[in-house]
């Protein structure tokens, strides 16, 4: 092979290398707007429940928070590893909770998933075409709707993870749960850098099991 060539491949060869080194990672942050139908018995812990909630995302991580006055519920979720860690905050108490796999089966309120029907309903939701599935709670028979995207692609967070992601990403949804109807719509989608040690568990935090925070006694 001539030297010119033998050179030639090689500077080819590096350049790809190097891209493939610096394969950017996709971050940014997902704002969402929640809303709640409550029933007559329920109604007078509405004015507890968040309003909104941001994603952090960056690469397999994301972080979901939720905040209500001096009360915030961050999720730290990694999606290869199954990973998901809960901090619970208020005035009093900083409590930090891991959980397993078949933990996260167990407080799933879709335990056997939904099944899909789409629609030929489209709507535009923060800039993004979506399109509507109706969906069906495999265990409670209840039905909901969701709007999914296929113009993002985006890592699941503990907002969606209960959703199917090959239908695309979910811009809106609707979930029931004994008598609570929540409906989550995607605000805005930013890609940009997300804020140093996002992902990271403050110190000051008690660590509880999944047993032990279910077992705790509801404060009226």
């Amino acid at each position: 092979m001539p030297v010119k060539k033998i050179v030639l491949y090689f500077v080819l060869l590096t350049s790809l290398l190097y891209s493939c080194s610096r394969k950017k990672v996709l971050e940014g942050s997902i704002t969402y707007d929640l809303h709640y139908q409550l029933p007559d018995s329920l109604k007078r812990y509405q004015i507890y429940l968040p309003k909104s909630a941001k994603v952090y995302f960056k690469g397999d991580s994301a972080v979901s928070i939720q905040q209500m006055n001096d009360e915030s519920t961050t999720i730290i979720t990694h999606k290869p590893t199954n990973f998901m860690r809960v901090l619970l905050t208020s005035r009093d108490k900083k409590i930090v909770i891991d959980y397993s796999k078949a933990d996260q089966e167990q407080e799933s309120t879709a335990k056997l998933g939904y099944s899909y029907v789409a629609s030929v309903d489209t709507q535009t939701i923060a800039h993004h075409k979506a399109l509507k599935y109706v969906l069906t709670n495999k265990v409670t028979g209840e039905t909901d709707e969701a709007w999914f995207t296929k113009e993002v692609h985006l890592i699941p967070n503990s907002l969606t993870a209960t959703l199917d992601t090959a239908k695309g990403f979910p811009l809106s949804f609707t979930t029931s749960t004994n008598g609570l109807w929540t409906k989550t719509t995607v605000k805005e989608i930013k890609f940009e850098p997300v804020p140093a040690g996002i992902f990271s568990t403050p110190a000051g935090y008690e660590k509880l099991t999944p047993k032990q925070l279910r077992e705790m006694p509801v404060e009226n």
